[in-house]
């Protein structure tokens, strides 16, 4: 009995000192897949895709050219335009020459109608030449004041002209399907030939440089976490190697566990989403790859 008192004695003390063990050391784990950011580029513009210059797999730059629909009429549009714009142009320098001769000759006229004014007071000159002299200059300034009446159309028309080709321009940049990222073309969905309708999606580009995996907590695992915490990754496809990562985002609100998690327990539990952030500089992590997540 004395024998049978030890070995219990032991066996208790050996699960004591395992159970705080534990508890000091316990790490936070969780699994998920692999995702990136992802973005559906878009036709602004309807038309004619002219142009695919992007096939599936390929890597792109920010800015880079994807697709080209049809611009014929746009251009012609724009040629149109400047041409209009060159018009008033030159319709800008007959008026500005007739406007200037117009003001020359109601000096002219003004002037010599302030002399005549004086001699009639003398009894020099006589009333129907003053009179003459005062309809010829109200003319004269009726001219002016139209000139510069014209100057002032053909300044909002070329102002309306200006606007007009800049409205050109903006449909010419939408005409052009460019990468709004750097990323790698994971989906296409129009080929040359086919018709484009406004917001049309044409490809589907994805940041490969930086992986994230969602796991979900329970609460009493989030009080234990940090924002920008250390984590690593395990992946099967890769055994004994690890991948360093970090927690990007965690949330602010509990919800039910998502329905891919495979027993109807664990999604009946309330949990906290957390988004850790792995980099992938050589391109080896993919899409949809199963990873283990440790919070370190």
């Amino acid at each position: 009995m004395k024998v049978l008192s030890q070995v219990v004695f032991v066996i208790a003390v050996l699960m004591l000192f395992s159970g705080c063990g534990k508890k000091e050391s316990g790490v936070i784990t969780g699994s998920g897949t692999l995702e990136a950011t992802e973005v559906l580029v878009s036709a602004k513009s309807g038309g004619t895709l002219t142009a695919l210059l992007v096939d599936e797999g390929a890597s792109v730059l920010a800015g880079q050219l994807i697709a080209a629909i049809d611009s014929e009429k746009i251009v012609l549009q724009q040629q149109q335009a400047l041409a209009a714009l060159e018009e008033l142009r030159l319709n800008r320098i007959n008026a500005s020459r007739l406007t200037r001769t117009a003001g020359e000759n109601l000096d002219n006229l003004t002037r010599k109608s302030q002399r005549i004014a004086v001699l009639l007071e003398d009894g020099s000159a006589t009333q129907q030449q003053f009179d003459d002299l005062e309809t010829a200059r109200k003319a004269a300034e009726a001219q002016f004041e139209n000139g510069r009446t014209s100057l002032a159309a053909l300044d909002a028309k070329e102002a309306q002209l200006k606007a007009q080709i800049g409205l050109i321009g903006s449909q010419l940049r939408d005409s052009r399907v460019t990468a709004p990222i750097s990323g790698v073309v994971i989906d296409t969905y129009m080929e040359a030939g086919e018709v484009a309708r406004p917001l049309a999606p044409v490809v589907t580009l994805a940041d490969l440089t930086r992986m994230y995996v969602r796991i979900y907590l329970k609460d009493k695992d989030i009080t234990r976490i940090r924002l920008n915490g250390p984590a690593q990754l395990t992946l099967s496809g890769y055994p004994g190697k690890t991948f360093p990562g970090r927690i990007v985002w965690i949330a602010d609100k509990a919800e039910f566990t998502p329905k891919n998690v495979q027993t109807r327990e664990a999604r009946s539990d309330l949990v906290y989403a957390v988004k850790v952030a792995v980099d992938n500089p050589d391109g080896i992590l993919k899409i949809g790859m199963p990873a283990d997540v440790t919070l370190l």
